[in-house]
Formats: C-alpha cells, structure tokens, sequence
C-alpha cells in the first residue's frame, strides 16, 4: 500500500516551501503543517472536497485517514486557524510564486 501511495504522490505537482526555523511543535513548520491538515481534512465533516472512489486511503487501517480524505491521521480532527492563510501566502510569495 506505501508504494502505491508513494508513486501516486510523485506523479503530483507540488510546491516546496522555505521555512528558516527548527521543525518542531512550536515551529512556523509544524504550524503551517497542523493548519493545512485541519483546513483539508474532511474528518467529522461534509466533505468540501471528497476523495476520490479510487483513492488510496479508503484501504487503510486508520479510521482517520479513510474518513478525512487525506493520507495523515495527525491534525484531522482539528479546526484551523484562518490566520495561517496569510502567512502561508506570505510564504509562497517570498517563494517568488503567486499565491
């Protein structure tokens, strides 16, 4: 199943993002990385965006994962705080991309 998943996640298009502070919980990382999960997990909610019948996940042994839509079972069941919107745009445009 990892492998599946992992060859899946290649073919994705993606933006690396630079975050100049040491991972860890109290980090701008682990922020942005626990409201982004929040924000596009759809655990305990209508779904804004389903997964797919085909995905992955709906395979998985993790009621999180197959009930949030995306592959993590960290973050899933909280709320996100709007705030980290702006500092991700601000991350993205200090990336020379257009948010």
């Amino acid at each position: 199943m990892e492998q599946l998943v992992s060859k899946s996640i290649r073919e994705m298009p993606f933006l690396c993002l630079e975050i100049a502070d040491e991972p860890g919980p109290n980090s701008l990382r682990g922020y942005i990385e626990r409201n982004t999960i929040a924000l596009l997990s759809n655990y305990n909610k209508l779904p804004a965006d389903a997964a797919s019948p085909q995905w992955l996940g709906h395979h998985c042994n993790r009621e999180k994962v197959r009930n949030s839509g995306i592959w993590n079972q960290n973050h899933v069941d909280e709320d996100y705080d709007p705030v980290f919107l702006d500092e991700l745009e601000r991350l993205v445009s200090e990336m020379g991309h257009t948010p």
